[in-house]
């Protein structure tokens, strides 16, 4: 399936389960780009605008771009910034509009090969003086596997058809990080880590797993699913919530000659 189009029946689950980012993270992105009040950040591949409304909300000009349709519905009803649509080799904006462009969750669905010259366009150029610090930040919350959440992952790799190769291709290298690390384009390159975490019951212990995409389009049973996580949380919850944990990791760097 066209990544762009895997999470159009997620978009409802997405928007209210999934794990917002760090305001340490927020931080960390705006001094590696020296932000100002208001400066126009680009989140790319936005979904429903959970980034660029943690970006929006530490004071930046957020415009948020969005090929899938439903997800980008429900950004646009959320609101807080511009939404656009567009991917993330044909953004549809213009030349030097802004100083750092954010991808949460969504770089290893690109093909940087086809990315790079439409984001050095889009970022603004030491010659525009505002744009002598401009970059790019890519980050992940990647689920922590130890503890109930070891279980959870059994689960995942025993009801999913399709989530053992999506997870190969977020985790196990092939994420564009290496690309980035790697490529004679970007110069600067800094990682860095922090803790995230979200306390749910079972309704949104269900809905942030129907908010994968290896969930709505891999596990052909649902009823045996849905009574599998059940158990699963019945085990591990305490006064009727699990807590969810993460380690939230962040790519910077910046395109060479911008």
């Amino acid at each position: 399936m066209d990544p762009r189009e895997r999470f159009s029946q997620a978009a409802d689950d997405y928007a209210k389960y999934r794990p917002d980012y760090p305001d340490e993270l927020v931080v960390a992105c705006a001094e590696y780009a020296g932000l100002q009040p208001g400066s126009p950040v680009v989140d790319i591949g936005c979904g429903t605008g959970i980034s660029t409304r943690r970006f929006a909300g530490h004071g930046y000009a957020l415009t948020g771009v969005e090929p899938n349709a439903a997800m980008l519905e429900k950004a646009c009803e959320a609101g807080q910034a511009s939404y656009k649509e567009g991917d993330a080799a044909n953004t549809g904006l213009p030349n030097d509009c802004c100083e750092l462009i954010i991808c949460a969750q969504a770089l290893h669905w690109f093909d940087l090969d086809d990315c790079a010259g439409e984001w050095r366009r889009i970022l603004k150029s030491p010659s525009t003086g505002s744009g002598q610090n401009a970059a790019c930040a890519a980050f992940w919350n990647y689920r922590r596997d130890d503890g109930w959440q070891g279980e959870y992952e059994k689960l995942l790799l025993e009801w999913s058809d399709e989530y053992g190769d999506v997870r190969k291709a977020v985790d196990g290298g092939q994420d564009n990080s290496a690309w980035v690390k790697n490529s004679p384009l970007c110069a600067d390159v800094s990682e860095r880590e922090f803790e995230n975490s979200q306390r749910m019951d079972y309704a949104a212990l269900l809905g942030r797993a129907n908010s994968s995409s290896y969930v709505i389009h891999g596990v052909k049973d649902r009823p045996g699913f849905e009574k599998a996580l059940k158990v699963l949380f019945d085990k591990h919850q305490q006064g009727g919530v699990v807590s969810f944990r993460y380690r939230t990791y962040l790519l910077l760097w910046r395109f060479i000659d911008q």
